[in-house]
């Protein structure tokens, strides 16, 4: 596919991490001059010391590995120091759900620069900060969001606005558009869902937004199509090769005999250019809905899109895709391949959908003997290794990946996913499950390739686990920090030692949450760490 969008240009430094990550597959790590910001008034942040970097997609890449590899100032050593703690609380107008993002080095019209901070909230507001003062550069809304009464579904309440990570693409050092979904309900029982294309620099549309549709025809003739009443937005959005990806979910299953999950793809003006019905058999029951607790599809270094379905029908004949990783050619025309647990039906039947996790996956190893790898994980609580180029189809007991293992009862899983960290031993991947601890396993790539338990910590997690994130100085040892949302109320911020685990590093509160389940992801990047809530944004970072 060559380089997706947003892709770092130049500086040695890009070459580093492109055999760390995958030289297709960088869009969240462009690498630009550092910037000058004020001193914040309430409490002085310590100027970070490496070069700034960009966080324009959910989990850093395209492969979703959570992984920042380019971390100077943090490590497990100034992460417990007295010196680290809450630097600023901003404060926005909604829930922020989906993960902040960041533009560094950012040349805004009047010839200065920035590092722009993009939040996105349930009340359809978007926002850029300038991640150095923490002025607020600007802030638009997007329309009247959905009211989660009229909906019928209080997954996220009271309303519904902008639940998916967006997705940046820069094109230029003062040119770059913020991708993102807005849920929106002008009047009563009048619903829409808004591809919007701003402007980095100020927040306007760069053109009209267009109203997402798509529809499908079934195997007997009759069609299925998009209803904005019944579907939601939660996966973030992805971008590669020209093209902006979006996934479809369920409103608490609802109209769960007409409608299913979707992959749909616009062109970068907003054109639409392919949809993907998970479903193309009629019957009582279908969804096959794509939410992955906000994990956005994951995409190869082809192009190939990785998605995992929740609950809904499943068809051995290869029409109907509930409960299964799915991988898709860049045109979505079909699924080439899949890997659905030979307990489907079982899963089904209890409402434990393996969709209630994401799929990352692993960058290859230098001398790796082993195909390319993937993980999943959802309700169930069984961790899957996959073949990539294989995913493995339905096996009697699933052998058709390449490990099945047990880590809990069912319905102890994740509503969340995993992290990678390509550390000084090898390659780590980090799960916390539902009332559980975080694990980490490492990843053995030779011949036998296997998830093998290493760590653990020691703090439990609330109700379906967390969404860990990694920074590290590449893979120099004692410089990895493990961060994840721990869903208490309030919500805290955990850090942990990469490569030991243990007991938090450090622990603090990092806002309130009364819009549902908190499924958050904290984000790292230049020595700051950003926790979304219930209208704020809480930054931690190193005090002089």
């Amino acid at each position: 596919m060559g380089r997706p969008l947003g892709f770092a240009r130049g500086f040695a430094r890009g070459f580093a991490l492109a055999r760390i990550l995958g030289s297709a597959l960088l869009v969240g790590t462009a690498l630009l001059p550092a910037v000058a910001g004020a001193s914040d008034p309430e409490t002085e942040a310590t100027r970070y010391s490496g070069t700034p970097v960009d966080v324009l997609t959910y989990h850093y890449d395209n492969l979703r590995t959570g992984w920042n590899p380019t971390e100077a100032d943090l490590t497990p050593a100034t992460v417990k120091s007295a010196r680290f703690g809450v630097l600023k609380t901003l404060s926005v107008n909604g829930d922020v759900l989906a993960q902040p993002l960041l533009v560094s080095g950012f040349r805004l019209a009047d010839g200065s620069l920035h590092d722009l901070l993009l939040v996105v909230t349930e009340q359809n507001d978007a926002y850029a900060f300038d991640a150095q003062s923490y002025a607020t550069l600007w802030h638009v809304n997007l329309g009247t969001p959905q009211s989660s009464a009229d909906l019928g579904c209080p997954h996220v309440h009271p309303r519904y606005g902008i639940s998916s990570t967006p997705v940046v693409v820069r094109t230029g050092p003062g040119q770059a558009s913020l991708y993102l979904v807005a849920a929106t309900q002008p009047q009563s029982r009048e619903f829409h869902t808004l591809l919007h294309q701003l402007d980095v620099a100020s927040g306007q549309d760069l053109r009209p937004a267009v109203e997402i549709v798509a529809s499908s025809t079934l195997s007997d003739g009759s069609s299925i199509a998009y209803k904005p009443a019944d579907q939601w937005i939660r996966a973030g959005l992805a971008a590669a090769g020209g093209s902006i990806y979006i996934a479809a979910s369920s409103h608490c299953d609802n109209n769960a005999g007409n409608i299913s999950g979707w992959l749909i793809r616009y062109a970068a003006d907003l054109t639409r250019q392919a949809a993907f019905s998970t479903i193309a058999s009629p019957a009582g029951y279908e969804l096959a809905a794509i939410w992955m607790s906000g994990f956005a599809p994951a995409i190869d270094a082809g192009g190939n899109v990785f998605a995992i379905t929740g609950n809904g029908n499943f068809a051995r004949g290869g029409k109907d895709w509930g409960e299964s990783v799915i991988r898709l050619p860049p045109t979505l025309k079909k699924v080439n391949d899949f890997f659905t647990p030979n307990a489907y039906k079982t899963l089904n039947a209890s409402d434990r959908d393996f969709g209630s996790g994401g799929v990352m996956l692993l960058p290859v190893q230098a001398g790796q003997a082993a195909p390319p790898l993937a993980v999943a994980m959802g309700k169930d609580a069984v961790l899957y290794l996959l073949d990539r180029t294989n995913l493995g189809k339905t096996l009697v007991n699933d052998a058709g990946a390449l490990q099945a293992r047990r880590l809990a009862g069912s319905g102890g899983g994740v509503w969340g996913g995993p992290a990678y960290f390509e550390g000084p031993a090898g390659g780590l991947v980090y799960y916390q499950l539902s009332s559980d601890v975080l694990r980490s396993f490492s990843v053995a790539t030779g011949t036998a390739p296997a998830l093998t338990p290493q760590a653990q910590g020691s703090t439990k997690a609330g109700f379906g686990g967390s969404l860990p994130v990694v920074s590290s100085n590449g893979s120099k040892a004692g410089s990895g920090v493990v961060w994840l949302v721990r869903r208490a109320s309030p919500v805290q911020l955990e850090a942990y030692d990469a490569e030991k685990l243990g007991a938090p590093i450090f622990s603090a509160s990092a806002g309130s949450w009364s819009a549902g389940n908190a499924f958050l992801t904290p984000m790292e990047a230049n020595g700051r760490v950003y926790v979304g809530a219930s209208g704020t944004v809480t930054v931690f970072g190193l005090a002089p």
